[in-house]
């Protein structure tokens, strides 16, 4: 299983634990390290804090959860191409091919979104 992304900055997410004014662990929070941003959802156990990150980070457009890197599938078009940059404020992504041309598109134009593609590594090699 991937460990899901933060959608503001990349980052792997964390189930982090919280803490009261007395210093007394409290429960359960999905959050980034780097950037502070978290769940307002708490959970009782780490494993379900785990298995909620997927549903937090799902609920950000995915335009928003691209990374440099990550594969997409553009419509109409047989390859699969790398995202480069994204500009979530135009509703830009700018991907490119391994052939070494790269284009902007739209979020209508894409197909499948990384998450909808077959991964390596698991049941769904390539």
């Amino acid at each position: 299983m991937k460990t899901p992304k933060c959608p503001l900055c990349g980052t792997p997410l964390k189930a982090i634990r919280g803490y009261d004014a007395h210093g007394i662990t409290t429960n359960w929070v999905a959050g980034c390290y780097n950037c502070f941003f978290q769940s307002s959802h708490f959970w009782k156990t780490k494993k379900a804090c785990i298995e909620d990150m997927d549903r937090l980070v799902s609920l950000f457009p995915p335009i928003m959860r691209l990374k440099p890197g990550d594969l997409i599938k553009i419509r109409k078009l047989p390859d699969n191409f790398f995202v480069i940059k994204t500009d979530v404020e135009k509703g830009v992504i700018r991907a490119g091919s391994t052939y070494g041309y790269s284009m902007s598109y739209v979020p209508e134009d894409v197909e499948q979104w990384p998450w909808e593609l077959e991964q390596k590594g698991g049941s769904n090699d390539i």
